[in-house]
């Protein structure tokens, strides 16, 4: 069957946020460049126009202006849309970190808990019953010194 309807074509893998992230970068300085390109035609437009006198070549000169003006405000539109795709990227893979960052910190806390367990475990010292069986030994025995020597009681 696979020879009549051919095989499932492998899937092209997922782009990763770092490398949308650096296209869309790529296309942002290629719009500022253009933009650059069309600033200049614009500065040599402007002298044109200073330097013709009025009437129909100064009238097509701004003309001409104008087209570059309106190619400009599309170049600086398409610009601002790839820099808000580029901030939406940078806050999406800051999010992804601080998942990465909270899962890690979790597992971190986990560990450690599980270390505090043994070592409480293991160390009859630090039993709350072992402290308490301690604190009153030494308070039976300031009390026993305090009935022996009355006069360091007061």
């Amino acid at each position: 069957m696979r020879r009549i309807f051919g095989a499932k074509k492998p899937a092209a893998p997922v782009p990763t946020l770092d490398e949308t992230n650096e296209r869309l970068s790529t296309r942002g300085d290629k719009t500022d460049e253009k933009i650059r390109a069309l600033d200049e035609q614009l500065a040599k437009y402007k002298e044109q126009i200073k330097k013709t006198r009025p009437g129909p070549a100064q009238d097509a000169i701004k003309r001409r202006a104008l087209q570059v003006l309106k190619q400009r405000k599309l170049y600086e539109s398409q610009r601002e849309q790839l820099y808000q795709q580029q901030y939406n990227i940078e806050q999406t893979r800051f999010t992804v970190d601080s998942v990465k960052d909270t899962v890690s910190s979790v597992q971190a806390l986990k560990a450690a808990s599980k270390e505090m367990k043994t070592a409480f475990k293991k160390n009859k010292e630090l039993d709350i019953s072992y402290i308490e069986n301690m604190q009153d030994e030494m308070f039976d025995m300031m009390v026993g010194g305090w009935v022996a020597d009355p006069k360091g009681a007061g």
